[in-house]
C-alpha cells in the first residue's frame, strides 16, 4: 500500500481507537478494511473514485432505514460504518433460484429509502449522469450500436423531463449492495446519491447480479422483474423498462470509460428493446 494511504487508515484507526481485524483490501472505489471496537464490529472506507466522496451525506440522510449507519466521518471521506454481519449478499438468493424474492426485497429496502423527502444538500440529478451520453459522442469511441445509443439518448431526455416527485437515489442499488445483517435484516451499503424519481432507481438492479448475464438480460426475466416492481411498490412498470434501457447504455457507457468490457450494459440494452416504449 501506498504511504499516503497507508497513514490514511491509520490515522482514523487511532482517532477512533480501532483494532484491524485484516489486512486493508483494495477495491475499484477505495480501500475497505474490517474493524472492531471492542465487541463492536465495523467497516472502515477509505474512497479513492470521486463519486464515493458523497457516501457520508447519504447515509446520514437515510438514517439507517434501510442502509447500514453512518457511524463517524472525516473530510477526506473516510467513514466508519456499521458492519453487516455475517454480509450475506442478496445475490446469493438468485443463485439458488429465488429471483422472485430477491427482488421483492429489494423493493422492501428501496421503499424505506425513498421514503425520506429529497435532502436540501447538493447532490447531483440524474440530469449530471445523463451527460454520459454527450461525453461518449465527443470522443467518438467505438463499442456502442449507433441504435441503441441514439435510442436510449432520446429516451433519457424525455423520461427525465417528465419524472414525478424526486427523492434521493441509492443510485446503485443492486444485489450486491443489499447484505443481511442478523440483527437488523437487509441492509443496502455503497450509495452514490442522485436526485430523481423512484423509478429510477431499478435500473442496476435489472442488469445484475453476477457477470452471468443469464441472470438478468432476457426479456421475459425483465418483464417478470418490473411487473413484480409495479406490485411491490405501485411504480408505472413502462417507467420502469425505459428507464432501465436507456440506464443500460448508459452503464456500457461508464464501462468503456473505464476500460472495462461493456457486455453487461449492452447485452441488458438488447433485451429490453422489445419491451421499451416507442417515442
Amino acid at each position: 500500500m501506498p504511504e499516503r494511504e497507508a497513514n490514511a487508515l491509520i490515522l482514523p484507526l487511532r482517532q477512533w481507537g480501532l483494532t484491524l481485524e485484516s489486512p486493508p483490501r483494495r477495491t475499484p472505489a477505495g480501500w475497505v478494511a474490517m474493524v472492531r471496537r471492542g465487541a463492536d464490529q465495523f467497516m472502515l472506507k477509505q474512497p479513492l473514485a470521486h463519486d464515493e466522496l458523497r457516501a457520508w451525506q447519504v447515509l446520514a440522510h437515510y438514517d439507517g432505514d434501510g442502509a447500514v449507519r453512518l457511524i463517524d466521518h472525516l473530510p477526506n471521506g473516510t467513514v466508519l460504518l456499521e458492519r453487516a454481519v455475517p454480509g450475506t449478499p442478496l445475490t446469493q438468493w438468485v443463485l439458488d433460484g429465488n429471483d422472485e424474492g430477491a427482488l421483492a426485497i429489494l423493493c422492501g429496502i428501496a421503499a424505506r429509502l425513498h421514503r425520506h423527502a429529497a435532502p436540501a444538500a447538493d447532490f447531483p440529478a440524474i440530469e449530471d449522469w445523463g451527460r454520459g451520453f454527450a461525453r461518449h459522442r465527443s470522443t467518438r469511441a467505438a463499442g456502442i450500436p449507433a441504435a441503441l445509443l441514439d435510442r436510449a439518448e432520446m429516451l433519457f431526455a424525455a423520461l427525465a423531463s417528465s419524472q414525478g416527485t424526486r427523492r434521493l437515489l441509492h443510485g446503485d442499488l443492486h444485489h450486491d449492495n443489499v447484505l443481511f445483517d442478523r440483527r437488523r435484516g437487509w441492509l443496502s451499503i455503497d450509495p452514490k446519491g442522485v436526485l430523481g424519481e423512484p423509478a429510477y432507481e431499478f435500473g442496476a438492479a435489472l442488469r445484475n447480479p453476477t457477470e452471468d448475464v443469464r441472470h438478468f438480460a432476457g426479456p421475459a426475466i425483465a418483464a417478470r422483474r418490473a411487473a413484480i416492481i409495479e406490485r411491490e411498490l405501485g411504480l408505472d412498470r413502462q417507467r420502469v423498462l425505459d428507464w432501465a434501457f436507456a440506464q443500460a447504455v448508459l452503464s456500457a457507457i461508464w464501462s468503456l470509460e473505464d476500460g472495462q468490457d461493456p457486455v453487461r450494459g449492452l447485452a441488458t440494452a438488447q433485451a429490453l428493446v422489445p419491451l421499451v416504449r416507442q417515442r
